[in-house]
């Protein structure tokens, strides 16, 4: 490919991240979302639901690891993240009160093999089924029981390379399915569900701030460049467990570097001896409930000589001195909603590092996309390549 043709193609890629900074470019997923609950929101199992799983891959994941914060703290049931391929080999271990439990598959393309059959192991154990996805034709949906469509294919009719904008498509999903959920056990009435309305429209409006922040992750990207290592560790928890998850996994998809996704404190116990005064530390961190671990981080990385770069929306005098880089994020009343804004500046970072490598943003590698890494599809019983 010409260099030209990469160079538009990024630029392609670039219009469409910041589009989310307009109101319009949410109008149509809005809709399908809206008109997908309406169509099951008086189902009476919902209120009695008690155990949520969410199964992904992939982004989807990062957008499932997100999910079972909201899910968890808006509808105050259980929730957790699993990956597809767990559940749906190991269905057993988790689905233990079937007719309470939920199962939600998230899934982009609507075809994610795992996701298919994780739902269908879900269905046949007695368990109420969901699949977020598009609005087309979905083969996961054929053992889901509730559908939530969205406008997640925006990256086929954009025709960009990186799965973006379509992670926080779906995950407003899951947010409007979580005050759903909390309508109908209780958890919330018609007016806190208007202020979860109101929450979600307040980060959206803070989105305005991105082609600033693109412009700032310019420089931490051209800083980086300047250390000379191909690594970096991505940290975070709580709510910004799957922003950690899709900023890692984001970094290695767009600028082909590996990028370790690790939980806010459990780095320190083992995998800081990493560190090689190289590898910077991009820690997460929007809430003062971080604050404390944060700053015995960035004691660890000054006596390491370790670089860090903190996304957060206010400091200290003891952060100011200690980080290598802060990259100021706009105030969230919510720490619960700061995964809407929180990922884009990891976006940004891998978008600019391999932009500046002159390479194609996002692009496959190895001619492998996750559905290619398929042993039966390149060889025989015998292990024999047939192409």
């Amino acid at each position: 490919m010409e260099m030209k043709e990469i160079a538009a193609l990024n630029e392609r890629l670039r219009e469409h991240i910041l589009s989310l900074a307009k109101a319009e470019s949410w109008k149509r997923n809005d809709e399908l979302i809206a008109e997908s609950i309406a169509s099951f929101e008086g189902e009476p199992y919902l209120g009695g639901i008690q155990n949520v799983y969410i199964v992904g891959h992939g982004t989807s994941f990062a957008t499932a690891s997100n999910a079972e914060s909201l899910i968890a703290h808006i509808a105050k049931v259980y929730a957790r993240a699993l990956h597809a391929y767990q559940l749906r080999e190991y269905p057993e271990e988790f689905i233990l009160n079937p007719d309470k439990t939920l199962v939600i598959g998230v899934t982009c393309g609507g075809n994610t093999v795992s996701v298919k059959l994780a739902l269908k192991a879900a269905r046949e154990m007695g368990a109420h089924t969901m699949l977020i996805s598009n609005d087309g034709n979905a083969s996961c949906a054929e053992f889901a029981d509730l559908r939530v469509k969205t406008d997640c294919n925006v990256e086929q009719a954009a025709d960009v390379q990186a799965y973006s904008v379509s992670h926080l498509f779906l995950l407003e999903a899951a947010y409007e399915v979580a005050v759903l959920l909390a309508k109908k056990n209780g958890a919330a009435d018609e007016k806190q569900a208007a202020v979860w309305k109101e929450k979600f429209e307040d980060v959206r409006a803070k989105m305005a701030c991105l082609p600033e922040l693109f412009d700032e992750m310019e420089k931490i990207s051209t800083w980086y460049k300047g250390t000379g290592t191909e690594n970096m560790v991505v940290l975070g928890t709580g709510p910004n467990m799957g922003t950690m998850v899709e900023g890692a996994l984001k970094i290695c998809e767009m600028a082909w570097k590996f990028g370790a996704g690790e939980e806010l404190e459990d780095f320190a116990h083992g995998r800081f001896r990493e560190m090689d005064g190289k590898i910077p530390l991009f820690i997460i961190t929007p809430d003062g409930k971080t604050r404390e671990k944060v700053l015995d981080l960035l004691a660890g990385c000054n006596i390491s000589g370790t670089p860090t770069v903190l996304f957060t929306g206010g400091t200290t005098p003891a952060v100011e001195k200690l980080a290598t880089h802060i990259v100021r994020m706009p105030e969230v009343e919510d720490e619960y909603l700061t995964p809407f804004l929180y990922v884009f500046p990891l976006w940004f970072f891998g978008y600019h590092v391999r932009k500046m490598e002159n390479g194609l943003v996002g692009e496959k590698r190895f001619g492998l996309f996750a559905k290619d890494i398929d042993f039966k599809a390149h060889f025989n019983e015998a292990g024999e390549w047939i192409g």
